[in-house]
């Protein structure tokens, strides 16, 4: 585990306890989850970026114009 001293603006630290203490944990495990799901968010964007760089919205539109008009089974429209 690594210690790191963060500096806040005083109105995001006391935005920042408040949720904390609104999800009931502490702002140490706020901030750590909140990191975290941000490095994930942007591993995502990464992975995915050579995947968008190659949509083609035509062929998309294409294939997409090629699904029948139909209603859906039953079974497909229970929610």
């Amino acid at each position: 585990m690594v210690k790191l001293q963060l500096r806040l603006p005083e109105n995001i630290h006391q935005t920042a306890k408040q949720l904390a203490r609104k999800q009931e944990v502490s702002l140490n495990q706020l901030l750590v989850t909140s990191i975290s799901n941000e490095l994930v968010r942007q591993e995502t964007l990464a992975f995915f970026a050579p995947v968008v760089e190659q949509f083609d919205e035509g062929a998309f539109r294409t294939a997409l114009a090629r699904v029948p008009d139909v209603v859906p089974a039953e079974e497909d429209r229970r929610q």
